[in-house]
């Protein structure tokens, strides 16, 4: 199914024609999301979850499109037909309220100069088997680039901190 427009998701859900269903974690979900859109994060896949959705389209969206196109996949090949990704994900939409707390992507950003500071403390110190530290973030951050999915981020928002609503099962 091709991909089609935010603004027209939401008129079909207004029409009770779709659901956007939103498969990133709660704690980014929380943070901001389309609204009337549902939380059922990728990594509590069960093709169960979508079952009252069968007959509706199925909108997906998550951050950059990567999940939402696996999920689409796996819906598909679970015999789901009119399932979508919207055009628009959410690392291009802005939030229209500001949450409380720090984002998850402050806190990847603190997580990534924390663990740098103690690479530099053990340098310092002449603790010279530190230097895993920075080659793993390098690393990851390199691999991460290239496949276009964070777990180190996805990892932060499932923080008890950064929990939202469970999805119902």
């Amino acid at each position: 199914m091709n991909p089609i427009s935010n603004h027209q998701a939401q008129i079909e859900v207004i029409n009770g024609d779709s659901i956007i269903i939103d498969v990133r974690e709660p704690g980014e979900f929380k943070e901001h999301h389309i609204p009337g859109a549902l939380n059922i994060p990728s990594t509590k896949y069960d093709h169960n979850l979508f079952l009252a959705f069968q007959d509706l389209k199925i909108c997906l969206v998550c951050q950059s499109g990567n999940r939402a196109r696996q999920i689409q996949a796996k819906l598909v090949s679970d015999g789901f037909s009119k399932v979508t990704v919207l055009k628009t994900q959410m690392q291009d939409v802005q939030p229209t309220t500001e949450s409380k707390g720090w984002s998850v992507d402050r806190q990847f950003r603190m997580t990534l100069g924390v663990l740098l500071a103690i690479f530099l403390t053990l340098y310092f110190l002449e603790i010279y088997n530190g230097i895993i530290i920075p080659i793993i973030l390098s690393t990851g951050l390199i691999v991460t680039a290239l496949i276009d999915q964070c777990y180190m981020r996805m990892a932060i928002a499932q923080l008890p901190w950064n929990k939202g609503k469970k999805v119902p099962k």
